[in-house]
């Protein structure tokens, strides 16, 4: 008798740490590359997010994924796989067209609204990013995509775009890497 109360004792625990275990929810922790400790995207199973520090909802399907807060603005971004452990972000940034007059397509300068990160395309198909990195352009106005063809050290980048007015919004492919512990 007392063998069966210990038994049943066992099992009664066992089935408790095996409930606790499959109630927790596992999260994947993301990093820009450049940044690996410092994490900047949170996911977890139960469709919560953090991003940069914000709280949210997601869904994530077909390579996008779309955060929502709790009044339930939305923000999307791709996020596609880039190789084993790695991914690309593709933040939105919006700019605004600094240049005389109106603009003429991409031709001009632009500034981020939110940021100090800009843009300069001319109309010889020469680009400066950030006041810095030099290069030359290609733009597939069809697909919304900008090939970015640096002179220095920045591998070719491919960013999606859209023009409206004196307004152009840029997602920009941020690599990032599972945050190191």
């Amino acid at each position: 008798m007392k063998r069966l109360k210990t038994l049943k004792l066992a099992l009664i625990s066992l089935l408790g740490l095996m409930m606790l275990a499959g109630c927790g929810s596992s999260k994947q922790e993301w990093a820009y590359i450049h940044e690996p400790g410092v994490t900047i995207l949170s996911l977890s199973d139960n469709g919560k997010a953090e991003f940069k520090g914000e709280k949210y909802t997601y869904t994530l399907a077909n390579d996008y994924l779309t955060l929502t807060d709790k009044d339930g603005n939305e923000l999307g971004m791709r996020f596609v796989p880039d190789g084993e452990d790695r991914m690309f972000l593709y933040e939105p940034a919006v700019y605004e067209y600094t240049g005389e007059g109106q603009p003429n397509g991409l031709i001009g300068f632009w500034q981020e609204v939110d940021g100090n990160l800009s843009f300069e395309f001319t109309d010889k198909g020469t680009f400066r990013e950030d006041y810095y990195s030099p290069g030359y352009y290609v733009v597939d106005e069809e697909n919304g995509v900008i090939q970015l063809i640096y002179n220095d050290m920045y591998p070719d980048t491919f960013i999606y775009y859209h023009l409206d007015g004196n307004i152009l919004t840029v997602e920009y492919p941020w690599p990032v890497v599972p945050t190191e512990k």
